[in-house]
């Protein structure tokens, strides 16, 4: 049995663009549906379901903001990525703390896309690891994967906060000794645009960073864990978040 191909909505006023865009995601064989404002996206949305909606920010009649907020009404779990030509940090921001899955910049890294979009549709947790120790990440990514375990790492403060910009997290990993920024600094610079991120913050050094941790806990992260990481540990936290979330009872950052 062929398996149906993933379905890709492209909206954008600049038709140019959403061909291209449409010729390069058919040549990596998904079906692509195009459409040149909000109102008819909208109308498509509620016509078909799609696995993918590419969003443009700025449109005229109904920016992309508004049509992604629509679209979430209509159909929730479909993962929407905003684009944008221009400087419209807030705009994204907004979306982004609304639950867009993620956001990316023109002229289109096409590698980037890609990979966002298996990213948005693939099954099992996904988990954002930050250490600057290389070895650790590798790692923990390693062990999380072997358990099905979706898993991205990044070594600094500034990579964290890049890619939850970029794409959505369940979970994040964060050690509390960080360059440039520290842990609970980069924690909180993500959480003002990614609210509903659950973060376990680990350290190993636990003596120096205590006044961190107690700020990080008093923050809302969901727990702190001490290198060396008793893998034991961390995959009963990782269960009991799922389990929570299920329930709708894990508590949200404020």
């Amino acid at each position: 049995m062929v398996p149906e191909k993933l379905k890709i909505l492209v909206v954008d006023d600049n038709e140019e663009f959403c061909r291209n865009v449409a010729d390069v995601l058919e040549l990596k064989d998904y079906e692509v549906v195009t459409a040149y404002d909000g109102f008819k996206s909208l109308e498509l949305v509620k016509q078909n379901g799609f696995d993918v909606v590419l969003m443009d920010v700025k449109m005229p009649g109904m920016d992309g903001v508004e049509t992604f907020r629509k679209i979430k009404g209509m159909a929730p779990g479909t993962p929407v990525i905003m684009v944008t030509a221009y400087a419209v940090e807030d705009l994204i921001r907004e979306a982004l703390r609304d639950g867009a899955f993620g956001s990316l910049e023109k002229p289109l890294d096409f590698d980037k896309l890609l990979e966002l979009i298996v990213h948005a549709t693939g099954k099992g947790t996904q988990i954002l690891v930050v250490d600057d120790d290389e070895d650790l990440c590798a790692n923990l990514k390693d062990v999380l994967a072997y358990k099905s375990y979706r898993v991205s790492v990044v070594y600094d403060g500034d990579m964290a906060i890049e890619k939850a910009w970029e794409k959505q997290f369940d979970i994040m990993l964060i050690d509390l000794k960080l360059p440039p920024l520290n842990g609970l600094e980069t924690y909180l610079s993500i959480r003002d645009f990614r609210p509903d991120l659950v973060v376990i913050v680990i350290t190993g050094y636990p003596r120096d960073t205590r006044k961190l941790v107690e700020q990080a806990l008093q923050e809302k992260a969901y727990a702190c864990l001490e290198k060396p990481i008793n893998m034991d540990n961390l995959f009963s936290l990782l269960r009991q978040i799922k389990v929570e979330k299920a329930k709708g009872i894990l508590e949200k950052p404020e």
